[in-house]
């Protein structure tokens, strides 16, 4: 699969990584090898399991085949011959990126390696406004443009015109209409005014002005329709120039619209969403986050949702049958992340100081075939509270392979989205929950037996599926994909675990460092 692993700035610069890695280009999965040789299929970059598709790849299978010791014919199922692979040496085509480094037995001719592509996802929505500091102008009490409420307005004195407010979004969209509110007096409402857009917040395109606007009544609420056809911005203003002839300007709300009929505005909480195409190339699998930043309590999370299909009038936590929030707590400062992608499904492990959380997010190995189960749907991450912060230390705080309430979601057969939860919190107890559906082995520790899976005889580590399934109804679900149950005897965080012909990654579960707390991650 294509590994990537990196440092991040901040939570939002990590959302730009993560962008950057699902969508600019294609995902390598399926890394198969057989023949005399004992060298490897690796990363450009030297990585395990850092091998890429490219910017053109698609749903594809790809054969390498040792031509000598030194050099292997790369063969696309569709694209046919892209050439030959020098051992030692990157091969980068548009289709598919790897390197092959020698080992200590020479290859044969005929060895083979074979692996899969599948195209990169696309970005279906990006935009919204990160926090408030992101909402800007020049009025008088300013936060009252933005916060939905009639008895409250911000102001600015006739003398002092023009008046601005406007939004940076963390990506582009085009207005297609403003509502705006006005306070206690018709008098002091906007009378003229223009919507501006901008690339860059230092050079201002004008939009559409209106001029001889009136207002029925105290508090009423007015929405402009823009017929002008402007392209997307990530920067919208509203200029205001004068009001009905008295002083001050009142304005009490301001809203921008991508559409009238949506249920959101664009001023509120960023939103991200992303569509997987599936290992085959012609899925349609969403999954979003919304942006929560709270600077008071340290709180800078992506809350993830999953869905089946995607309305544009709607809001991420509106979207039909959506699965509800599960938080990923991250931080404003640098962290380390790892990223397990296919076309199917995303592996996130960060490194907050000690503590390492994790999500999985996308289709896992369902045990029915699609004619049954047609949308294997997991959103799974470290708990449901809007606001966690990563130095959580409750028992509801944990890893997707061993959720807490309520840090699992899957979607089973008949739709449903049923909550998965081995662990909850009572007060400073952590108890086993016996409520909800279960991953195993993980949820084998509420006799503490799960503590009893140590290391094997050998001293390797050993690795087992992790499992998902439901009770109530009694229903198997399937396994998680590229992820497998791990014991941390003789075994730490980012250690490396050779398993047939793989190597995995172990983490742990959060903040937990005991032994029965772990999990790897597949890099090939």
């Amino acid at each position: 699969m294509s590994l990537r692993s990196g440092n991040a700035s901040d939570y939002y610069d990590f959302l730009n990584q993560l962008e950057t890695a699902l969508c600019s280009e294609g995902h390598a999965w399926g890394l198969l090898y057989a023949g005399a040789g004992n060298g490897t299929l690796i990363g450009t970059d030297g990585a395990a399991g850092g091998y890429l598709g490219g910017s053109g790849s698609v749903a594809e299978a790809f054969t390498v085949t040792a031509l000598d010791t030194q050099r292997f014919q790369v063969v696309g199922a569709l694209a046919g011959d892209l050439g030959v692979a020098t051992v030692g040496r990157p091969f980068e085509h548009e289709r598919l990126r790897f390197r092959i480094n020698a080992g200590s037995t020479a290859f044969a001719v005929g060895d083979r390696f074979t692996l899969n592509t599948s195209p990169p996802w696309t970005l279906v929505r990006r935009w919204g406004v990160r926090n408030p500091t992101f909402r800007t102008g020049n009025f008088t009490n300013l936060s009252a443009l933005f916060d939905n409420a009639m008895d409250t307005w911000g102001t600015r004195a006739v003398a002092d015109l023009p008046a601005t407010a406007g939004i940076e979004m963390i990506g582009s969209a085009a207005v297609r209409a403003i509502t705006m509110g006005i306070g206690d007096s018709g008098a002091r409402g906007a009378a003229a005014f223009e919507l501006q857009r901008s690339d860059d917040g230092a050079a201002w395109s004008p939009v559409q002005a209106w001029s001889g606007v009136r207002w029925p009544s105290a508090r009423a609420r007015q929405t402009f329709l823009v017929t002008a056809n402007s392209p997307a911005a990530r920067l919208w203003r509203v200029v205001f120039s004068a009001t009905n002839g008295a002083t001050p300007l009142d304005c009490n709300d301001l809203s921008f619209h991508t559409d009238v009929n949506a249920d959101f505005e664009l001023e509120d909480r960023a939103q991200w969403i992303v569509k997987a195409p599936g290992l085959d190339g012609r899925q349609s699998i969403f999954i979003g986050a919304e942006l929560f930043e709270d600077p008071a309590r340290a709180a800078y999370n992506l809350n993830w949702y999953g869905f089946r299909s995607h309305n544009p009038l709607l809001s991420l936590r509106t979207q039909v049958n959506n699965s509800g929030l599960r938080h990923l707590p991250l931080r404003n400062g640098p962290f380390a992340y790892w990223l397990a992608i296919n076309g199917q499904r995303v592996v996130i492990v960060a490194r907050i100081g000690t503590v390492y959380v994790s999500a999985y997010l996308g289709f896992a190995t369902a045990y029915e075939p699609p004619s049954i189960h047609e949308y294997p749907l997991i959103v799974g991450a470290c708990g449901s509270a809007e606001s966690g912060t990563p130095d959580t230390t409750d028992a509801n705080f944990r890893s997707f392979f061993d959720p807490g309430r309520f840090g699992l979601a899957a979607n089973y057969p008949d739709n449903v989205w049923r909550l998965h939860c081995n662990r909850y919190a009572q007060g400073a107890n952590d108890y086993g929950d016996t409520d909800y559906a279960k991953v195993y082995p993980s949820a084998v520790s509420t006799g503490g037996d799960r503590a009893y899976l140590r290391d094997n005889l050998d001293g390797s580590s050993p690795l087992f599926p992790l499992i998902l399934g439901s009770s109530s109804p009694r229903h198997p679900w399937g396994e998680f994909d590229g992820c497998a149950w791990t014991t941390g005897f003789s075994t730490a965080s980012e250690s490396r675990i050779e398993h047939d012909g793989a190597t995995w990654l172990a983490f742990q579960n959060a903040f937990r460092i005991s032994p029965d707390n772990y999990f790897a991650l597949k890099m090939d």
